[in-house]
């Protein structure tokens, strides 16, 4: 029996003003995996990750989102993160004396 993804998606359908922008998106993402979303602009990444952390502009029509084994779709943007779904920007905002090791290293 295997476990349980960390995160798991399932035939996840987003739409913004009631255009479609992804159709179908699964994934699983197990414990220690690393993954990397990449594709040319428009290709649903920044939509992908704004859906994931609750952004009310993204609205999910279709589809399952599971962290850990627990439904997030439902969940306050605020309660996402405590719970440990937030984005790390590929350049973040420099805060003095926290490198972006350390801050990730945390985060996990």
């Amino acid at each position: 029996m295997s476990a349980t993804p960390t995160l798991e998606i399932r035939n996840l359908h987003i739409s913004i003003d009631g255009k479609p922008i992804l159709k179908g998106l699964s994934l699983a993402v197990n414990k220690g995996e690393i993954h990397a979303l990449m594709g040319p602009n428009g290709s649903g990444k920044s939509t992908l990750a704004n859906a994931l952390m609750g952004n009310p502009k993204y609205e999910v029509t279709e589809g399952t989102v599971f962290y850990k084994g627990e439904d997030v779709l439902e969940l306050s943007p605020d309660e996402r993160a405590r719970k440990g779904i937030f984005l790390a920007f590929q350049y973040p905002t420099a805060i003095p004396g926290v490198s972006v090791a350390n801050f990730l290293r945390n985060a996990l």
